[in-house]
């Protein structure tokens, strides 16, 4: 099940991948107008994707990628989540988190939410302000994912240099909101991975899509000591955010582990719930004004993932009440502080 993939095993090149189509309705069906409009936000898109990437590669060369905490073979985790108006499933997250067996392991919870309007803010400053290890970032601008990500290891950057090093995480674990831990023992498995192998990282990987393997990034564990290498690249605005980090870690020399989160039921990530919240709550976003069949849950082909998702769920169902929100902040500040 866990497998280490060299990268001379695949041929490197890397041609720009082609933007997806964008448009909810064919282009020979638009009106003119309607073309226009989705003509200007494709292109919007597009721009909006070149510039982040050539913000965060330019700036990983001039300043680097901040901490680097080597690894002591101690799996010490740091959280990294992207909230964008999907708190009802951050919530369902961080629960399910709190029933892990390696919880210990988890030094801190780190949570930039990117202009959410869901009403959720209010609920995850009061964690941010019940829970030392959980940080509350909030990102009003530049709002898409790998922004997201790098402005949450930047305020773990800025912590951790406050903590003795012993204290410090030295593995970054990105977790999207939408993702439920199913089995209590995928912290220490994934622990031990790193502990056993030696990987730079690990992750489900996938092939075919990219150039090289690459782990979907809903759930990925990354070194620290790699991920702040100036060599590597930072997450960036695109369709697979952390594939130039993994592409850049294979070519030098580093290896990723086949960790099979979704396929061997440690972890079930619904998918596409960030897309449905845009068109609901910011049709104009990146996010948004996608095709209909782009914003169903994918559940990453689990062979009855919606059911699995539905018992999770029906699990903390009392909690997740709007109701109940102080005794949710009690559970989860009492599990996150011991």
């Amino acid at each position: 099940m866990l497998r280490s993939h060299p990268p001379e095993f695949y041929p490197y090149h890397w041609p720009p991948r082609k933007p997806s189509a964008l448009s909810i309705t064919p282009l020979d069906t638009m009106k003119p107008t309607e073309k226009f409009l989705d003509q200007a936000y494709r292109a919007r898109s597009r721009s909006e994707q070149l510039l982040d990437q050539a913000y965060a590669k330019t700036t990983r060369a001039l300043f680097g990628g901040g901490l680097s905490v080597p690894y002591d073979g101690d799996t010490r985790f740091a959280l990294l989540s992207v909230n964008y108006s999907t708190t009802g499933y951050l919530k369902l997250m961080l629960l399910t988190l709190a029933e892990q067996n390696g919880l210990d392991r988890i030094r801190s919870i780190i949570v930039c939410d990117n202009a959410s309007k869901d009403a959720g803010l209010p609920f995850l400053r009061q964690l941010a302000e019940a829970v030392d290890r959980v940080i509350l970032v909030e990102n009003r601008w530049w709002t898409n994912h790998a922004s997201g990500m790098r402005s949450a290891l930047r305020a773990l950057d800025s912590m951790d240099k406050k903590k003795p090093a012993i204290e410090r995480a030295n593995v970054l674990l990105a977790c999207d909101p939408d993702v439920l831990f199913l089995r209590d023992d995928t912290l220490d498995i994934l622990a031990g991975i790193f502990a056993n192998s030696g990987a730079a990282f690990a992750g489900e990987l996938r092939r075919g899509l990219c150039p090289l393997p690459e782990a979907q990034a809903s759930f990925l564990a990354v070194r620290r000591d790699w991920a702040a290498r100036r060599d590597v690249s930072p997450w960036v605005f695109h369709g697979s955010p952390a594939y130039w980090m993994q592409r850049d870690i294979w070519q030098l020399g580093g290896t990723g582990e086949d960790f099979q989160s979704n396929q061997a039921g440690f972890t079930l990530h619904r998918g596409r719930s960030a897309v449905t919240a845009a068109t609901k709550y910011a049709p104009w976003s990146t996010y948004g004004r996608t095709p209909h069949e782009h914003r169903s849950p994918h559940y990453m082909g689990v062979p009855g993932g919606r059911q699995i998702w539905a018992i999770r769920a029906n699990q903390f169902a009392d909690l997740l009440e709007p109701e109940a929100e102080s005794a949710l902040l009690w559970r989860l500040a009492e599990s996150f502080a011991a």
